[in-house]
């Protein structure tokens, strides 16, 4: 009896490393296809911004003017989606392997990059400082996870596939919890049989 759960324990941790890893290895790829999707889409959001939310500010920037702030957002945009994609790939394994812990990751580093392009939007005098403090955020350039991954597929099937993952891992653990449980009842009744003595 004992043989045999200790062999099905290591059956099931097997595969919890096999897991592990395929989740380690699509991790990576997820975080390359997030940034390379949210760097498009904040660069479309800025786009929209100044050209439907703010034109009149756009329009009254000098030619110059104009090009000292593209250039400078996008080298903002670059050095932020370099941050998100560092976060990413080096988030520790309890945020890896639960969606909702990568998501709010994700979502919060959004939120602060937004934070630094509203600033960014104030320094060229695109967005008044009293739109940008505001909590309200149809006054200011925002963008939200959702965006990002319904209009790429490959970070909608590597975010499919890492979740078939997750959930496969919950299972594992939790079918490796039940054997500990089974082993240490099994080594409980050795115990009881080899000290017990007929009176």
């Amino acid at each position: 009896m004992l043989v045999r759960i200790d062999k099905d324990i290591h059956n099931i941790q097997e595969a919890i490393a096999d897991v592990v890893s395929r989740i380690d290895a699509l991790h990576l790829k997820y975080a390359q296809a997030i940034a390379k999707a949210a760097h498009q889409q904040i660069l479309l959001a800025a786009f929209s911004f100044c050209t439907q939310k703010c034109p009149q500010e756009f329009l009254t920037l000098t030619l110059t003017e104009r090009q000292n702030f593209q250039e400078e957002l996008q080298k903002t945009i670059k050095a932020l989606i370099e941050q998100i994609q560092k976060t990413l790939e080096e988030c520790d394994r309890d945020n890896r392997t639960n969606q909702e812990n990568l998501d709010s990751l994700l979502s919060k580093s959004l939120d602060e990059s937004m934070e630094k392009l509203n600033k960014l939007l104030v320094e060229h005098k695109i967005l008044s400082a009293d739109a940008a403090n505001k909590d309200n955020k149809a006054s200011k350039m925002s963008i939200r996870l959702a965006e990002i991954e319904f209009t790429d597929r490959q970070v909608m099937s590597s975010r499919g596939e890492l979740r078939v993952l997750s959930a496969r891992l919950n299972h594992l653990h939790n079918e490796l919890e039940k054997k500990y449980q089974l082993k240490t009842i099994a080594e409980a009744e050795l115990a009881w049989r080899s000290a017990w003595v007929e009176s």
